[in-house]
């Protein structure tokens, strides 16, 4: 789920390096998790960005450098729990996957936890209650049917 950029500069209250921290980072982890899942092809060029993203960009970002002992944090903690949800996706059943649904989109922690860098505590619970309404919306049927659009897709390119 990509986030519309005025609704990110609402959330990070205008500061246009947070809102470029926000839409890479989640760009990231979607195409990481196209990576894993083989459910989207990434052409060479996507690619090359991804990399370049993660390795020149991402460290260079003002907003992420300033707040990096805040942000990297979570990040490890969005990542592990990713990992964790895609583990419980393909080797549990529906109790695992219904936890997984949630947990792989840890990733809207950082924008809950940029926003509480830029607005403080209580707006930062606004902003995550928003954040997690479009994230999930997909719902939970939805999450199955890709999960099992995906597993076929694994299984033919086999």
């Amino acid at each position: 789920m990509y986030f519309d950029e005025i609704q990110l500069l609402r959330w990070m209250k205008g500061d246009k390096l947070a809102v470029e921290y926000i839409e890479m980072i989640c760009d990231i982890a979607h195409k990481w998790d196209d990576l894993i899942d083989k459910d989207k092809v990434l052409s060479d060029e996507e690619i090359n960005k991804l990399f370049f993203d993660v390795l020149i960009k991402l460290p260079r970002n003002t907003f992420y450098r300033k707040n990096f002992e805040h942000l990297n944090s979570v990040l490890m903690n969005a990542i592990s729990n990713w990992q964790i949800a895609t583990q419980m996706e393909r080797e549990g059943g529906d109790y695992e996957k219904s936890i997984a649904f949630i947990l792989r989109s840890s990733y809207v922690d950082l924008i809950t936890q940029a926003a509480l860098l830029c607005g403080g505590n209580q707006w930062a619970s606004k902003v995550g209650s928003e954040a997690r309404a479009i994230t999930h919306s997909e719902t939970y049927e939805g999450y199955l049917k890709n999960l099992d659009l995906e597993k076929n897709a694994r299984t033919s390119q086999k």
